[in-house]
Protein backbone atom coordinates (compact mmCIF):
# COMPACT_ATOMS: atom_id res chain seq x y z
CA UNK A 1 0.00 0.00 0.00
CA UNK A 2 1.21 3.17 -1.04
CA UNK A 3 2.38 5.88 1.36
CA UNK A 4 0.24 8.59 1.84
CA UNK A 5 2.57 12.23 1.12
CA UNK A 6 0.14 14.87 -0.25
CA UNK A 7 -4.56 14.23 0.53
CA UNK A 8 -6.83 15.90 -1.79
CA UNK A 9 -9.22 18.33 0.24
CA UNK A 10 -11.65 16.41 0.87
CA UNK A 11 -14.41 18.51 1.77
CA UNK A 12 -16.40 19.48 -2.08
CA UNK A 13 -15.80 15.39 -2.84
CA UNK A 14 -17.51 14.67 1.33
CA UNK A 15 -20.33 17.89 0.51
CA UNK A 16 -21.15 16.09 -2.77
CA UNK A 17 -21.67 12.40 -1.28
CA UNK A 18 -24.06 14.25 1.06
CA UNK A 19 -26.37 16.37 -1.24
CA UNK A 20 -26.28 12.95 -3.34
CA UNK A 21 -27.64 11.12 -1.07
CA UNK A 22 -29.69 13.52 0.30
CA UNK A 23 -31.40 14.04 -3.13
CA UNK A 24 -31.52 10.01 -2.98
CA UNK A 25 -33.64 10.20 0.04
CA UNK A 26 -35.70 12.97 -1.13
CA UNK A 27 -36.35 11.13 -4.32
CA UNK A 28 -37.23 7.57 -2.26
CA UNK A 29 -39.46 9.43 0.08
CA UNK A 30 -41.56 10.99 -3.32
CA UNK A 31 -41.09 7.99 -4.89
CA UNK A 32 -43.39 6.31 -1.54
CA UNK A 33 -46.07 9.30 -1.53
CA UNK A 34 -46.51 8.96 -5.34
CA UNK A 35 -45.56 5.17 -5.59
CA UNK A 36 -49.12 4.83 -8.08
CA UNK A 37 -48.02 7.88 -10.88
CA UNK A 38 -44.54 8.35 -11.52
CA UNK A 39 -43.17 7.49 -7.99
CA UNK A 40 -41.62 4.37 -9.20
CA UNK A 41 -39.59 5.93 -12.19
CA UNK A 42 -38.29 8.27 -9.21
CA UNK A 43 -36.81 5.14 -7.19
CA UNK A 44 -35.66 3.11 -10.47
CA UNK A 45 -33.29 6.13 -12.02
CA UNK A 46 -32.94 8.92 -9.11
CA UNK A 47 -31.75 6.93 -5.83
CA UNK A 48 -29.12 4.69 -7.79
CA UNK A 49 -28.04 7.39 -9.73
CA UNK A 50 -27.55 9.62 -6.10
CA UNK A 51 -25.89 6.41 -4.54
CA UNK A 52 -23.59 6.07 -7.43
CA UNK A 53 -22.48 9.89 -7.36
CA UNK A 54 -22.32 9.26 -3.50
CA UNK A 55 -19.62 6.13 -3.92
CA UNK A 56 -18.20 7.88 -6.30
CA UNK A 57 -17.34 11.16 -4.63
CA UNK A 58 -16.31 9.36 -1.87
CA UNK A 59 -13.80 7.42 -3.68
CA UNK A 60 -12.61 10.40 -4.98
CA UNK A 61 -12.02 12.36 -1.79
CA UNK A 62 -9.96 9.22 -0.61
CA UNK A 63 -7.63 9.50 -3.78
CA UNK A 64 -4.18 10.95 -2.70
CA UNK A 65 -2.71 13.82 -4.58
CA UNK A 66 1.54 12.30 -3.70
CA UNK A 67 1.79 8.76 -2.57
CA UNK A 68 5.11 6.63 -2.74
CA UNK A 69 5.26 2.92 -3.87
CA UNK A 70 8.53 3.11 -2.56
CA UNK A 71 9.87 3.05 -5.94
CA UNK A 72 7.81 6.19 -7.50
CA UNK A 73 5.94 9.13 -6.60
CA UNK A 74 2.26 8.37 -7.88
CA UNK A 75 0.88 11.72 -8.69
CA UNK A 76 -3.60 11.56 -8.31
CA UNK A 77 -3.82 14.29 -11.01
CA UNK A 78 -6.08 13.45 -13.77
CA UNK A 79 -8.65 11.02 -14.16
CA UNK A 80 -7.68 7.31 -13.89
CA UNK A 81 -4.83 5.75 -12.34
CA UNK A 82 -2.03 7.97 -11.58
CA UNK A 83 0.93 9.36 -13.08
CA UNK A 84 4.14 7.39 -11.70
CA UNK A 85 7.44 9.24 -11.61
CA UNK A 86 10.63 7.48 -10.31
CA UNK A 87 11.42 8.74 -6.85
CA UNK A 88 15.38 9.76 -8.21
CA UNK A 89 13.79 11.71 -10.82
CA UNK A 90 11.81 14.17 -8.82
CA UNK A 91 14.57 17.24 -7.41
CA UNK A 92 12.49 19.07 -4.72
CA UNK A 93 8.90 20.45 -4.21
CA UNK A 94 8.34 24.42 -3.85
CA UNK A 95 5.20 26.93 -3.04
CA UNK A 96 4.39 29.23 -5.01
CA UNK A 97 0.64 30.68 -6.22
CA UNK A 98 -1.25 30.23 -9.36
CA UNK A 99 -5.06 30.81 -10.77
CA UNK A 100 -8.13 28.39 -8.81
CA UNK A 101 -9.62 27.47 -12.36
CA UNK A 102 -13.12 27.35 -10.34
CA UNK A 103 -16.33 27.64 -12.39
CA UNK A 104 -17.47 31.32 -12.42
CA UNK A 105 -14.45 32.42 -11.02
CA UNK A 106 -12.22 35.81 -12.60
CA UNK A 107 -8.83 33.76 -12.78
CA UNK A 108 -6.63 36.98 -12.55
CA UNK A 109 -8.44 38.18 -9.31
CA UNK A 110 -8.36 34.98 -7.93
CA UNK A 111 -5.60 33.00 -6.57
CA UNK A 112 -4.31 29.74 -4.62
CA UNK A 113 -1.68 28.49 -3.12
CA UNK A 114 0.57 25.74 -5.40
CA UNK A 115 2.55 22.97 -4.69
CA UNK A 116 5.13 23.09 -7.73
CA UNK A 117 7.04 19.89 -8.31
CA UNK A 118 10.73 19.79 -10.17
CA UNK A 119 11.13 16.61 -12.49
CA UNK A 120 14.53 16.40 -13.33
CA UNK A 121 15.64 17.23 -17.01
CA UNK A 122 17.61 14.10 -17.89
CA UNK A 123 14.14 12.23 -18.46
CA UNK A 124 12.67 13.84 -21.59
CA UNK A 125 9.53 11.72 -21.58
CA UNK A 126 8.41 13.90 -18.43
CA UNK A 127 8.93 17.06 -19.82
CA UNK A 128 5.03 17.40 -20.54
CA UNK A 129 2.08 15.02 -19.72
CA UNK A 130 -1.46 14.98 -19.92
CA UNK A 131 -3.69 16.44 -16.66
CA UNK A 132 -6.63 16.87 -15.12
CA UNK A 133 -6.05 20.97 -15.76
CA UNK A 134 -8.98 21.72 -12.27
CA UNK A 135 -6.23 19.80 -10.05
CA UNK A 136 -2.82 20.24 -11.85
CA UNK A 137 -0.68 21.33 -14.41
CA UNK A 138 2.50 20.00 -16.00
CA UNK A 139 4.67 22.24 -18.17
CA UNK A 140 8.86 21.69 -18.83
CA UNK A 141 9.55 19.28 -16.30
CA UNK A 142 7.40 21.27 -13.39
CA UNK A 143 4.39 19.81 -12.26
CA UNK A 144 1.99 22.50 -10.31
CA UNK A 145 -0.58 21.21 -7.94
CA UNK A 146 -3.58 23.98 -7.37
CA UNK A 147 -3.80 24.00 -3.51
CA UNK A 148 -7.58 24.34 -4.58
CA UNK A 149 -7.63 20.58 -4.98
CA UNK A 150 -5.48 19.37 -1.92
CA UNK A 151 -4.80 19.57 2.06
CA UNK A 152 -3.97 22.75 3.54
CA UNK A 153 -0.66 24.01 1.51
CA UNK A 154 2.71 25.83 3.29
CA UNK A 155 6.03 25.90 4.20
CA UNK A 156 6.27 23.60 7.29
CA UNK A 157 4.45 20.88 4.64
CA UNK A 158 6.85 21.57 1.76
CA UNK A 159 9.82 21.20 4.29
CA UNK A 160 8.31 18.11 5.12
CA UNK A 161 7.71 16.82 1.84
CA UNK A 162 11.73 17.55 0.85
CA UNK A 163 12.84 16.33 3.73
CA UNK A 164 10.34 12.84 2.36
CA UNK A 165 11.91 12.91 -0.56
CA UNK A 166 15.70 13.06 0.55
CA UNK A 167 14.81 10.29 2.68
CA UNK A 168 12.76 8.42 -0.09
CA UNK A 169 15.61 8.45 -2.43
CA UNK A 170 18.66 7.80 0.07
CA UNK A 171 16.56 4.68 1.12
CA UNK A 172 16.53 4.00 -2.54
CA UNK A 173 20.40 4.43 -3.49
CA UNK A 174 20.81 1.76 -0.09
CA UNK A 175 18.68 -0.47 -1.45
CA UNK A 176 20.44 -0.34 -5.19
CA UNK A 177 23.82 -0.38 -3.54
CA UNK A 178 23.05 -3.54 -1.30
CA UNK A 179 20.89 -5.25 -3.97
CA UNK A 180 23.89 -5.70 -6.66
CA UNK A 181 26.81 -6.43 -4.13
CA UNK A 182 30.39 -4.93 -3.12
CA UNK A 183 32.26 -3.90 -5.80
CA UNK A 184 35.85 -4.70 -5.38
Amino acid sequence: MPEVWLQSNRRPFLLTAVVALVVGVICSALGTIFIDTCGVWFWYAAVPASATIAVLAWYAADRPRIAFDGRSLLLGIRNGSPIAVPIELVEAFLLGKGPTYLSGKDDRKTEATTLILRVSERAPEFEKLETNLRLAAWCGHYVTLRGTWTEPLSVDLVNRLNQRLYDAQQARKRHAATATGPTR
